[in-house]
């Protein structure tokens, strides 16, 4: 668990380090640490749905050259981290657990290593835990940028359909089973709807061949009921009446991997959320072609900017 995953053109950030660190619940996850040579903050940063730390290599250079140290960490039930206590609960609560676990892992082994202001940044899944934290009232971030956020799976008529038939699934015993296999988007770059830059696609179809003990295949029926139960939640009246702290949405603009449209709807039922959407940029807006990257860390120094200034 303790190593990085090495692909010849995909070398760790200089100074990096990775750990096994311990859960509020004993679970072991995998965890990396990169700091920038003259700090000025720390982020956070967690990933989407089937990603590990080193698909982010790239990533954490363009934030450490913005003085900002880093800390990663593989979600329970993907990466390198623990799969023995996702599958234990059959994921039932999974969503609240990774949430938890983003808490723990900021307030227990960041905070302690790193200096702030500390900014969170998110991906795709890692949205909804983060979100969800946000919307606890954590004040442990003084910005959070969510990039892509699963907020919602599917528009609105077809969520209710696959909600209702997740939930029986789960209902009828079939929690840990998975759900129709479909495309995998990351294997074949010709019509993918990750990214539109063929090097950064190759970069992470060749890390899940160096090490596909760290790559994740289907979801399950337990884990689709879980995003829906918390995606509703955060949709409910009051759902994200908690959020104290500045949020910035980045959507892609030809998203679709999941309701992009959503985060307009997210957006607006709060007043601590704030939306940028990026024209022409596919799900992977952290993995997209320069132009489109470029926007995203605009984005990023623009609405985080007053945190470094004051």
């Amino acid at each position: 668990m303790t190593h990085f995953i090495d692909i010849a053109d995909n070398p760790a950030p200089e100074g990096a380090s990775v750990e096994e660190i311990t859960a509020s619940d004993g679970a072991k996850l995998r965890a990396a640490f990169f700091p920038a040579k003259t700090p000025r903050g720390t982020v956070v940063l967690v990933t989407g749905w089937s990603e590990f730390i080193e698909k982010y290599f790239e990533t954490v250079r363009d934030l450490n050259a913005r003085g900002l140290n880093v800390a990663m960490m593989d979600w329970r039930g993907q990466g390198l981290s623990d799969r023995d206590s996702a599958r234990a609960a059959k994921w039932n609560g999974y969503f609240q657990t990774l949430k938890n676990d983003l808490r723990d892992f900021t307030d227990r082994h960041v905070k302690p290593r790193f200096g702030g202001p500390y900014i969170l940044m998110t991906h795709s899944m890692g949205g909804l835990p983060g979100l969800m934290l946000l919307a606890d009232g954590y004040e442990g971030f003084s910005r959070a940028i969510l990039c892509a956020p699963m907020t919602r799976l599917f528009p609105d008529a077809q969520n209710k359909v696959m909600s209702f038939a997740a939930a029986t699934a789960c209902t009828l015993g079939f929690a840990c089973t998975e759900t129709a296999r479909s495309k995998d988007h990351s294997e074949i770059f010709e019509d993918n709807i990750f990214t539109s830059d063929k090097t950064r696609h190759a970069r992470f179809r060749d890390l899940k061949l160096a090490a596909p003990e760290a790559a994740s295949t289907t979801p399950t029926y337990g884990w689709v009921n879980a995003a829906m139960k918390e995606s509703a939640a955060l949709h409910a009246p009051g759902g994200l009446a908690g959020i104290k702290t500045p949020v910035l949405i980045i959507s892609a603009g030809a998203e679709q991997q999941i309701d992009g449209a959503d985060h307009k709807i997210i957006a607006d039922a709060s007043d601590m959320i704030s939306l940028e959407i990026i024209p022409g940029a596919l799900h992977e807006i952290m993995m997209e072609r320069d132009s489109i990257r470029a926007l995203y860390f605009k984005a990023f120094d623009d609405f985080t900017a007053p945190v470094f200034s004051s």
